[in-house]
């Protein structure tokens, strides 16, 4: 539970920095946050097409019984 807390604060802090570009600019870190948020939203699709698939395997399973 834990990755996923830090997950939601970690995307939610890249966020911010794409809303408000002036105030990460002042220390650097917009390329940075840039970074993270496409990190992030490349992960996000990739969890998303796990429940896909896991979602067809138990459909699978419940047909199959």
């Amino acid at each position: 539970m834990n990755n996923v807390l830090s997950l939601e604060l970690a995307r939610e802090r890249a966020w911010q920095s794409v809303r408000n570009p002036e105030k990460t600019e002042l220390d650097g870190g917009s390329a940075s946050n840039q970074r993270l948020l496409e990190r992030l939203e490349a992960e996000n699709a990739q969890l998303r097409r796990s429940v896909v698939e896991l979602a067809l395997r138990i459909q699978a399973l419940r047909d199959a019984a």
